[in-house]
Order: C-alpha cells, then sequence, then structure tokens
C-alpha cells in the first residue's frame, strides 16, 4: 500500500467533496475529503465531524482568525458543480 499523501492548501485555494472522514496525525487534523487528505489546524475538528457524509467546501485565507473557512454545499450549489 502506498502512503497516504496529505495536502496543504496554498492561501486562496479551495477544495470542494464530500467530507468522508477526519483523523489526527501528528499534531494535524488530516480531513479526507473527496479524493484527497487535507491538513488542517486541530481546533477545525468540532466544528468538521458534524460534517462527516456532506459535501462541503474549504479554502484557506490571509484573515487573522479565519485562515479557514468552510460551508456545506446546497443542493443548488451542487448542480453548478457540473
Amino acid at each position: 500500500m502506498l502512503p497516504v499523501k496529505i495536502y496543504r492548501l496554498a492561501y486562496f485555494e479551495e477544495v470542494a467533496g464530500i467530507l468522508h472522514s477526519i483523523t489526527e496525525n501528528e499534531g494535524i487534523l488530516v480531513a479526507h475529503l473527496g479524493k484527497i487528505h487535507l491538513a488542517l489546524p486541530l481546533d477545525m475538528e468540532g466544528h468538521l465531524r458534524p460534517l462527516i457524509g456532506q459535501t462541503i467546501t474549504i479554502i484557506h485565507t490571509d484573515l487573522p482568525e479565519k485562515e479557514y473557512l468552510y460551508r456545506v454545499l446546497s443542493q443548488e450549489d451542487k448542480q453548478f458543480e457540473k
């Protein structure tokens, strides 16, 4: 089995997909989002855990105290992804 590559978002980079799971790995939160494993701050776990199974987006910003923003995609949003 190949080792899992953990991806870090650059500023203003966004990822969308189904949040399959979240785990802690060596002091970071790893979100299995769509087909990638995304590194996030540990303090996001409480916000993201209830969203497992839903389609979400996460964007990395340069805003103080809002470094990562996330939202649940509604059914209407998903129509525009095609």
